[in-house]
């Protein structure tokens, strides 16, 4: 695969081995060097919608360190939202940027499929994210 920055779009330019040219917006962060966004930080109205944006634009960018992008966490998340994985990395795929990402759930979630997936996150697995929120130095 090859990568060069488009200094006039801000994108990179991404040719895969068939040769197909996508762009896609250049806001993956390394998580080698930093840790992605908390999942409590709501994205929106959506508690892990950042984290797993920064984990899966990390993963295509081929800069996620020991991170898992769909991990149980944010699997659990998009189902209870009603966003399958494929349709999520689509979104990232073609450079969806955090506004994006927040105007798709919006349309695509109801009020009671955001409820379920906030409080997924938020009180079913708060364990895990006070041991996230501890091991990234958070807490």
């Amino acid at each position: 695969m090859l990568e060069a920055a488009n200094t006039i779009t801000g994108r990179r330019v991404i040719t895969g081995r068939s040769g197909y040219i996508r762009y896609m917006q250049d806001t993956s962060i390394d998580l080698n060097l930093t840790a992605p966004r908390s999942g409590r930080n709501l994205l929106g109205r959506y508690a892990w919608l950042a984290r797993l944006a920064d984990k899966v634009r990390a993963d295509h960018a081929g800069s996620v360190g020991e991170y898992i992008a769909y991990c149980e966490v944010s699997k659990g998340f998009l189902e209870r939202a009603g966003v399958s994985v494929t349709e999520f990395d689509g979104l990232i795929r073609r450079g969806a940027s955090d506004a994006d990402l927040v105007r798709h759930f919006d349309e695509r979630a109801s009020d009671a499929q955001r409820g379920a997936a906030n409080r997924y996150v938020l009180e079913d697995m708060k364990s895990r994210l006070d041991e996230q929120d501890a091991e990234e130095g958070r807490l």
